[in-house]
């Protein structure tokens, strides 16, 4: 059958009659059980995560009608109107309709890609407000990476020496910058770990806590500010390509080393919204915590790394302790001079079947 390419007012009114029944059923104060139809999209409180305790007026849920997708900038929850009726339990009364509006939401993934879905102009406006290189050394005192620096010998310690221009380093308080940065180079975030501090935490800067310490005016509000700090906290998302795999991990070093990655700046963050990107990935840290969160996105049917699997198959599952993540697997290749980083892309599976290889 092939896909309409409009949805009628008809079909509109009918989508609009159940979204209106999906909020009557999940809120109950009468400001959160309205819906508001904006330019090409409907506003609601979002029906998974309840939105704003604070506010019975805020509304962070969007379904939009170019793509039928929708798209909580507070839980993050994304997906399809079919997905949204679906869980909870409504669908359209007239079979015609559904297969109508499935053809429409196919139709609309092939022509658009995922990232446009998801970003909807946001990812334009975290560009234009990032910060510039210069404003930032400027403030935090901060200076590029020179050999034999104390910085330089840091990384050339984690074998990023070669990476020093995705960091800047403070010398007075020797703080550690890793950067966050758009494709034209500029700040979106960034990460902060004091150099030489036993077991130093790592502190992140969401573009929003960035433009607080340069006391500067943040030019978002509303719904925008959790978007824009979620994006800025998302490591390497604007330089990368998503017809590509793209393999996320759990911190900005690990993915330094494999093209085309992505990394979460800030534990537990959903990555809700990363999981309706098709040719998404996940190699989280080999510890207890990375495996089950591992084995909660094979379940979802996205594939996923296997530590356990890798390892022992070439034989360094006698240094498990010591491998903690791909920065550690580098080194401890490079100190056994072991190949076994060249075969590291055959070991994703999204097959249920192989959980015990993580």
């Amino acid at each position: 059958m092939d896909s309409i390419s409009n949805l009628t007012e008809e079909l509109k009114g009918k989508i609009r009659g159940l979204v209106k029944e999906v909020v009557m059923r999940e809120h109950g104060h009468p400001s959160k059980q309205m819906i508001k139809e904006m330019p090409g999209r409907l506003t609601m409180a979002c029906p998974y995560c309840g939105d704003s305790t604070k506010d019975v007026h805020a509304k962070r849920c969007n379904l939009y009608w170019d793509t039928l997708q929708f798209h909580c900038y507070n839980c993050s929850e994304h997906g399809d109107v079919y997905r949204l009726l679906r869980d909870h339990d409504l669908r359209l009364r007239d079979g015609d309709d559904s297969i109508k509006v499935i053809e429409y939401i196919k139709s609309r993934k092939t022509e658009t890609k995922q990232i446009e879905t998801m970003k909807h102009g946001i990812y334009v406006k975290a560009n234009e407000a990032a910060i510039s290189v210069s404003d930032f050394k400027k403030h935090f005192k901060a200076q590029p990476i020179e050999v034999g620096d104390y910085a330089w010998f840091y990384l050339k310690g984690r074998a990023l020496h070669h990476k020093s221009d995705e960091f800047l380093y403070s010398p007075f308080g020797k703080n550690l910058w890793i950067l966050n940065k758009t494709p034209d180079g500029k700040i979106l975030g960034c990460q902060s770990r004091k150099l030489g501090k036993y077991k130093s935490r790592y502190l992140t800067y969401d573009m929003g806590k960035l433009y607080s310490e340069m006391d500067k005016d943040f030019p978002f509000e509303g719904d925008e500010v959790i978007s824009i700090n979620k994006i800025s906290t998302l490591f390497n998302v604007m330089r990368i390509d998503m017809t590509r795999d793209v393999t996320l991990f759990e911190g900005p070093l690990d993915a330094m080393f494999m093209s085309n990655s992505m990394a979460l700046a800030t534990a537990g963050r959903s990555t809700t919204e990363i999981d309706e990107i098709p040719t998404t990935r996940y190699m989280f840290d080999n510890d207890e915590t990375g495996k089950q969160k591992m084995i909660e996105k094979l379940k979802k049917g996205k594939s996923v790394f296997m530590w356990s699997k890798f390892l022992q198959d070439y034989k360094l599952n006698i240094y498990n302790d010591d491998i903690k993540d791909l920065n550690d697997l580098v080194l401890k290749c490079f100190e056994l001079k072991s190949p076994a980083l060249k075969n590291i892309g055959n070991y994703f599976t999204n097959s249920k079947l192989d959980a015990l290889y993580l």
